[in-house]
């Protein structure tokens, strides 16, 4: 028997809370429940009962239902015990403050201490400020802590999956978006039950705590989300948690996990604790809108100053921090042919300015000394990098060492595990696989290490862009953990890319750093996010590649750069570049040749020629979706046509736009008519075959005086124009020519590309005439 989305919300009703009414703000509601609304969806939470739902008005259906209250799996005089928070009246004598809709809660933690919960209503959503506890007693070891758990289901149900917990997940709804949570194929949208008995790493910690391999982009997250097609719930950490974050999932419920492993490494000293920031909630009428807001908690990085700046040294840290686009050297050397300057050629013809040593330059796993057997020029490679116009960036490991007595660390400066002795990772934690050390990040010695080799990499090799990895191939705290705790869980990774990126910005301001966590909280001293590592995607790439698109766009108004960077083979390149078109920085980690050695052909070289020259340069823009899909419940995300929306003073313009030739012929079926009214132009629109059109100004595609125009099929595009071009040049590996296969009337351009044409063309430039 199939139960319907209807039905199952049926099921798992619980009593109806009073509804907040359709024009009151957030606050509390009737008897003290908190309440706030995002249109027609409502939040409502009886902390006395601990009852929590999402509604949906006006016919209250429910969307999910929970516990918030948090609770702790313990160990106390050597026994094992489950806690959960109880109580949440308000403080006696205490007043909300109205400004700000501030309501602090009374806790009791069973009998074993007390405390409170701080709680505010944001325009965004609802904020669980701060949690403060208070043993009784000597503090407990805290193995777990959790949100969305209780014990209720266990007391109350014969139904127990095998789980050696009393007590089990209270979060339900008909399913779960954790963006990139299974990849190889990319998925991300799930029923409730497609996951039986999983836990779904949020943070780093993937491979190490036996999760569904995902290791690099999207993650960092430490943010998911639940509902139904009706609507939303994203619940995400407001700080960078102490402990490893999950989704735990079981029997078609879920909860926020925070593992500490105090049994193993001792409770910390003194009564109190606090946890900052330790839950936000958003809501939104799909999965993407409710993590949109989640995301509008948090501040965007700073913009560029306007003017350029007196001083020199300023001035060029401004002017070198423009992206550039970007190829790595890891698509031949993952097959150990590790050479520079015929990469660095290779790059130079297909346009990119910069060059990326990725994994293999040491001399040994971060060592941050150049490997002088496998380079033995390497200074001479980099002088003729540059004096070809190019510049370089090298990648750089988080936290794995090899050859320690070189390095000068010893034990105290490594993770150690319960048997004293050091612990020892991988990138996919396989016992057979060459692994590394781990450094303790909250050893002096580890920390200076970080920043002298930081430091010397970037006063020797001066990288224009540092690519840091392997975030995610830290010990879980089952395995180790750092001797203070304030580096412990997600904290450990965040420290590290604090100082390296903190290091090298004081060496050089102007240095780019990359990683690939998409997460509010993960691009704190980041300067570009990268959709790597494609690899993971396995024979999906073009899916995929559009569906860790549409979560890149979260990140539009944060005004951090996006590389669509790639796969390791050129077949599908295409649909790579057709995005990358529109979230922004090209970048590459392609291979020289043909799997069988034959050269590349010309089609797809010319293809990453036109987007390395004519990518967008901006950082700051929004997603215009048209036909595409950002997923649901009765289907994947998945791109179509879709285009980049930028400022120009007052004004939003379309300034990129990808187009896939629509199945049923019609682009615009599934877009507002708030999108098409942002560009009525798009109406005029029509097309064969695949195409980017890029503009190479501030303005929009219809009226910027340069249009690039990439055709990725042998058909046409019409597109409206207002006045005869004054020129159109195509180009080629072989360089720039006029083209003559157009046509202009009535106000309307029309390109026409055949077969032929299209293997022997990386793009046009339409130059118009001043308007």
């Amino acid at each position: 028997m199939r139960i319907t989305a209807f039905c199952w919300l049926f099921l798992f009703v619980l009593p109806i809370l009073p509804a907040a009414a359709a024009d009151k703000p957030a606050g509390d509601g009737p008897e003290g429940i908190i309440t706030y609304r995002q249109g027609d969806l409502v939040f409502e939470w009886d902390p006395v009962r601990d009852s929590a739902q999402v509604v949906r008005l006006p016919g209250h259906s429910v969307i999910w239902q929970g516990s918030l209250l948090p609770s702790f799996w313990l160990e106390v005089n050597h026994k094992k015990t489950f806690v959960k928070a109880t109580g949440g009246q308000l403080q006696a004598g205490y007043k909300p403050q109205a400004e700000n809709g501030e309501t602090r809660l009374v806790l009791q933690i069973g009998k074993l201490g007390r405390g409170n919960l701080l709680i505010r209503q944001e325009d965004w959503g609802i904020r669980f400020s701060s949690l403060e506890i208070e043993w009784t007693g000597p503090a407990p070891a805290i193995i777990e802590l959790y949100f969305g758990a209780s014990d209720e289901a266990v007391k109350r149900s014969s139904v127990q999956p095998t789980w050696d917990r009393p007590f089990m997940p209270d979060w339900s709804s008909f399913g779960f978006c954790v963006p990139g949570a299974k990849e190889g194929p990319a998925q991300s949208y799930f029923r409730s039950w497609d996951f039986g008995l999983t836990n779904i790493a949020l943070g780093s910690f993937g491979p190490s705590m036996g999760v569904p391999y995902g290791a690099a982009y999207p993650k960092p997250l430490y943010f998911a989300g639940m509902g139904s097609d009706e609507g939303f719930i994203a619940l995400g950490a407001g700080s960078i948690p102490d402990a490893a974050m999950s989704l735990r999932v079981l029997s078609a419920r879920g909860c926020f996990q925070y593992v500490y492993n105090e049994d193993i490494w001792g409770a910390l000293p003194g009564r109190k604790r606090t946890w900052k920031d330790p839950l936000r909630i958003s809501l939104g009428e799909t999965a993407l809108a409710a993590f949109k807001n989640y995301y509008r908690s948090f501040p965007a990085r700073a913009a560029a100053p306007k003017q350029i700046p007196a001083d020199p040294k300023q001035t060029s840290a401004l002017l070198k921090q423009t992206p550039a686009a970007f190829f790595n050297t890891w698509g031949l050397w993952r097959e150990k042919k590790y050479v520079i300057t015929p990469i660095a050629d290779f790059a130079r013809q297909l346009g990119a300015s910069l060059l990326v040593l990725d994994d293999g330059w040491e001399s040994s796993q971060g060592s941050g000394l150049p490997n002088g057997k496998r380079f033995p020029h390497l200074k001479e490679d980099l002088t003729a990098l540059h004096d070809s116009g190019m510049t370089h960036g090298v990648w750089e490991t988080l936290g794995w060492v090899d050859d320690t007595a070189a390095l000068g660390l010893t034990t105290a400066d490594l993770i150690i595990g319960k048997n004293g002795r050091p612990c020892k990772a991988n990138w996919n934690f396989d016992p057979s696989s060459p692994s590394y050390y781990c450094l303790d990040i909250s050893s002096a010695n580890a920390r200076a290490f970080l920043k002298k080799r930081t430091i010397r990499e970037m006063q020797i090799l001066k990288p224009a862009l540092l690519k840091l990895d392997f975030g995610y191939g830290l010990p879980s705290p089952a395995m180790g953990v750092p001797r203070n705790p304030l580096y412990r869980g997600e904290r450990q990774y965040a420290e590290m890319v604090r100082l390296i990126a903190g290091a090298a910005k004081d060496t050089d301001p102007s240095v780019t750093i990359m990683y690939y966590g998409i997460g509010p909280l993960s691009i704190d001293g980041i300067d570009m996010v990268s959709l790597d590592d494609q690899g993971d995607l396995w024979y999906d790439i073009s899916g995929g590649h559009g569906e860790w698109s549409i979560w890149a766009s979260l990140l539009s108004d944060k005004n951090i750069a996006v590389s669509g960077s790639s796969g390791y083979s050129w077949e599908p390149d295409d649909e790579v570049i057709l995005n990358t078109a529109v979230i922004g920085i090209p970048g590459a980690s392609l291979p020289m040749y043909q799997g069988d050695g034959q050269p590349i052909r010309q089609k797809y070289l010319n293809r990453r020629l036109a987007i390395n020259k004519w990518f967008r340069k901006t950082n700051l823009w929004q997603p215009l979706w048209l036909n595409s899909r950002t997923g649901n419940f009765k289907g994947p995300p998945r791109l179509n046509c879709w285009g980049r929306m930028e400022k120009n003073g007052e004004d939003s313009v379309l300034t990129a736009l990808a187009l896939r030739e629509d199945r049923d012929g019609n682009f615009l079926k599934n877009s507002s008519s708030a999108d098409i009214g942002r560009s009525a132009l798009l109406r005029q629109l029509d097309f064969k075959g695949r195409w980017a059109l890029i503009s190479q100004d501030d303005k929009d595609i219809f009226s910027t005086s340069g249009l690039a125009l990439i055709p990725f099929d042998a058909g046409e595009l019409v597109i409206p124009c207002t006045a005869r071009p004054a020129a159109i040049t195509r180009l080629n590996m072989d360089g720039e020519s006029a083209y003559d296969q157009w046509e202009w009337k009535d106000g309307r351009l029309t390109v026409r590309v055949t077969e032929e044409v299209l293997e022997k063309t990386a793009g046009f430039l339409v130059t118009k005439n001043n308007q």
